[in-house]
């Protein structure tokens, strides 16, 4: 196993995740070719509590049926590693003979009704995140022999990479949020705008201009300029689709006055 040639899978599938870009296909192949498994399975699982994984898989089988991972994941709770994950929050790489020797794991449901099928009896898994809400994990099997110790040692700077560069995008995603989200904490409309204001927006809103709103109101179009360089004041916008913008996200007991 060349590890150099790992890391370099490693830190071209963090470089894609922190750009947000497809890495999880390339990264089973290269984990496939470099370590020397049977199959890579990669599972990206958001509310995996509740929600069938997204599940991408390399080498043999090549895919599985949506009541397959069904059953897999029902039957997580019996895998060793996803219940030392789960107990201890310890996502480095595991084999599942660090947990238990081969003829005990023989006798648990998610052998028998998973991986004997398909003949796998040596699985390494880590998991690059784990939350609450969202969990990925990373599975290599194999059917004649066990991983060694480098090889578990050798993943273990693969997991870190990818668990720095999931945990970047996901801060960068929760910024993105809270930027489109607009400044928190805004003022009723009522509180802030004048019945008027609120009067012109509301026709703003509707496609009027600004001469037509003057005429719907009796008011000259000065005066509604006057009246919309007010709400651009208030509400710290730029122009009239922003200020409409802004209105429409108040609360909605105030955006019928």
């Amino acid at each position: 196993m060349n590890e150099a040639h790992l890391l370099r899978h490693a830190l071209l599938a963090a470089h894609r995740i922190v750009n947000n870009e497809p890495y999880v296909e390339d990264l089973a192949e290269g984990l496939l070719r470099v370590v020397g498994a049977d199959c890579v399975c990669i599972d990206i699982c958001p509310a995996w509590r509740t929600r069938t994984p997204s599940v991408t898989m390399a080498g043999e089988p090549d895919d599985l049926s949506a009541d397959e991972i069904d059953h897999w994941m029902a039957l997580s709770a019996d895998d060793p590693y996803i219940g030392n994950l789960l107990a201890t929050s310890d996502p480095r790489p595991y084999r599942i003979s660090d947990f238990m020797p081969f003829h005990r794991f023989r006798r648990t449901l998610v052998y028998q009704e998973v991986f004997a099928r398909y003949g796998m009896r040596h699985l390494l898994l880590m998991a690059p995140h784990l939350s609450d809400e969202n969990l990925v994990l990373i599975g290599l099997t194999r059917r004649l022999h066990d991983f060694s110790d480098r090889e578990t040692q050798a993943l273990h700077p693969v997991r870190d990479l990818i668990a720095t560069a999931l945990d970047h995008r996901a801060q960068v995603t929760a910024i993105q949020a809270r930027i489109n989200a607009g400044p928190p904490g805004a003022p009723p409309r009522r509180r802030t705008l004048t019945e008027r204001e609120t009067q012109v927006l509301a026709l703003i809103a509707t496609g009027h201009t600004n001469d037509q709103a003057a005429r719907q109101l009796g008011i000259s179009p000065r005066t509604v300029r006057k009246h919309l360089e007010g709400v651009f004041s208030k509400a710290d916008v730029p122009s009239r689709a922003a200020a409409v913008a802004w209105w429409l996200r108040q609360p909605e007991d105030h955006a019928r006055r």
